[in-house]
C-alpha cells in the first residue's frame, strides 16, 4: 500500500482479486454506506472487489510474480484527484502514452489511424478540454477502434454524435482530425459556457444545454443513455494514467 508492505492477505475469487476492507480505511475510503461494492466473507473477514476501488481514485498494479496486489491512494498518486473527472483542463499523458495504451489494447488501431493520439492532444489543448478524457472517451465508444456496431470506421465519428435527421449510423466526418475537434467540441457544449476557439463542425452542438455536464459522470443519461457511461470513461481513464504510470 503506497510503497509499504501490508501484512493480511488477500483472495481469489472467479480469477478476481479481493482484499480485506479494512484496507480501505487506510486507502482514505470510507465503503461503509457503500451498496454498489461487491463483498464476499471468507474466514471471518471481509472482502471488497480489488477492482471496484477504482471507482474511488485508488490506482491498482498486480505483481504476477509474487501474486501482489500494488494499491496507491489518492494522497500518493500524482495527479490531483479533484481535478480528474473535469472535462475542461489539461491532459496529463504523453503522445507515446497514448499511442501505447490504443496498441497494447487493439494492435491494429494505429494502422488507419496513425495520427490519432497527436490529433487528440492538439485539438484538446485549443478548446480546453482534458484530451485525456476525450481519447478515452473514443476508446469506450469504439472499442479501442475496432468499431464494430452502427457506426463504421469510415465516418471519423470516434464518439457517437448523432447525425441530423436520424440516421442510425450517426455523423460523418471529412477526415480523423474533423471527427476529433467534432468531438471535442461536443464536450466543450456540454462542459463549458465559453466560446468555440475554432469554426464550428460538431452537427449537434446547437442542442446542448451549455455547461450541463463539468464532470465527466454527468455525461451518462445525456451523452449517452448507459446510466454507466460515465463510469466507463473514467475507469478507462484510470487504466490510461496507471499503463502511463501517472498513478
Amino acid at each position: 500500500i503506497n510503497g509499504g508492505r501490508y501484512d493480511e492477505k488477500g483472495i481469489i475469487v472467479n480469477n478476481n482479486s479481493y482484499v480485506p476492507i479494512d484496507l480501505a480505511d487506510r486507502l482514505g475510503v470510507d465503503l461503509s454506506n457503500n451498496e454498489e461494492i461487491r463483498r464476499v466473507r471468507y474466514g471471518n473477514v471481509v472482502y471488497v472487489k480489488t477492482v471496484d476501488l477504482r471507482d474511488f481514485n485508488i490506482s491498482i498494479g498486480w505483481d504476477a510474480a509474487s501474486r501482489t496486489v500494488q494499491l496507491k491512494s489518492q494522497s500518493a498518486l500524482g495527479i490531483c484527484p479533484g481535478l480528474i473527472d473535469q472535462i475542461m483542463g489539461h491532459g496529463n499523458t504523453s503522445q507515446v502514452n497514448l499511442m501505447m495504451f490504443l496498441k497494447n489494447n487493439n494492435e491494429a488501431a494505429l494502422q488507419n489511424f496513425p495520427d490519432l493520439p497527436k490529433i487528440y492532444r492538439e485539438e484538446g489543448v485549443i478548446e480546453g478540454v482534458n484530451y485525456d478524457i476525450a481519447f478515452c472517451q473514443m476508446c469506450v465508444e469504439t472499442s479501442f477502434l475496432r468499431f464494430g456496431g452502427d457506426v463504421k470506421a469510415s465516418q471519423n465519428n470516434f464518439a457517437g454524435i448523432g447525425a441530423i435527421g436520424g440516421n442510425a449510423a450517426g455523423a460523418s466526418f471529412a477526415s480523423a482530425r474533423v471527427g476529433v475537434r467534432a468531438q471535442i467540441q461536443h464536450l466543450k457544449a456540454y462542459a463549458s459556457k465559453e466560446p468555440l476557439v475554432q469554426e464550428l463542425v460538431d452537427p449537434r452542438f446547437r442542442f446542448v444545454s451549455r455547461g450541463s455536464a463539468v464532470l465527466v459522470d454527468q455525461l451518462s443519461g445525456r451523452w449517452a443513455a448507459d446510466p454507466l457511461y460515465g463510469k466507463k470513461i473514467m475507469a478507462m481513464v484510470r487504466r490510461l494514467y496507471e499503463s502511463a504510470k501517472l498513478l
